[in-house]
């Protein structure tokens, strides 16, 4: 016996799919436009849908929330990566870690902000902060790898500690919000202290690339 409801049934899983996907990427949109954080009616109006309609695709505005920031780390996975080996020049390491650093929170840090608000009563979300806080981490252990070689295991923890801290996405905030800094001067301002720290810590040889200290002096000075 032939039924004709799959089809109808399919249709709505798909129209349902793309409710979703609209209504997620107008939480994006109104993350990046300032809007932290944005209620049902403004990610309503902005994909274009009914508010019953967010309601009916999620279960609440923390399920809405935690799922838009499932599908930021998807879309953004690519931006916790390492970007330079860590047998590179250290200028070079801390220019490049630098330049990632601002180029994820660039793009997604509205979205990060709010997850950290929301992790504070809502679980799942708690999750996903405590899984990109890892990332990071990882990503400045990669790139100092060479340095942490050369400490005792707690040391190497305090140093990759401090540099993923002062690169984090709460000093982007503090450097931006509180004291009106630029991308261009955090950038600066973060390049220099890491140096200095770098430099600057009991049991790290120095960074025998001059020619690359130079060039990175010209550059921050330009």
């Amino acid at each position: 016996m032939v039924t004709t409801s799959a089809p109808p049934m399919d249709g709505r899983r798909a129209r349902r799919e793309r409710s979703r996907i609209a209504v997620i990427d107008a939480v994006f949109a109104l993350l990046l436009d300032g809007k932290v954080p944005p209620t049902a009616e403004d990610v309503a109006e902005r994909a274009g849908v009914s508010v019953s309609s967010i309601f009916r695709n999620f279960d609440g505005l923390d399920d809405m929330q935690r799922e838009a920031f499932d599908v930021f780390r998807d879309r953004y996975v690519h931006l916790f990566d390492p970007v330079v080996d860590a047998a590179a020049p250290r200028a070079e390491r801390v220019a490049k870690h630098v330049r990632a650093r601002l180029g994820l929170l660039t793009v997604a840090g509205p979205m990060m902000h709010v997850a950290r608000q929301r992790a504070l009563d809502y679980q799942p979300m708690a999750e996903g902060v405590g899984r990109s806080r890892s990332q990071l981490s990882d990503q400045a252990r990669a790139h100092f790898a060479s340095e942490a070689s050369q400490l005792s295991p707690a040391e190497a923890a305090n140093l990759i500690a401090v540099i993923d801290a002062m690169t984090s996405p709460e000093a982007y905030e503090v450097l931006q919000a509180a004291h009106g800094r630029s991308d261009r001067q955090i950038s600066r301002s973060l390049t220099r202290s890491l140096t200095a720290i770098l430099d600057g810590w009991p049991g790290l040889q120095p960074d025998i690339d001059i020619g690359t200290h130079n060039g990175l002096d010209k550059e921050l000075t330009a």
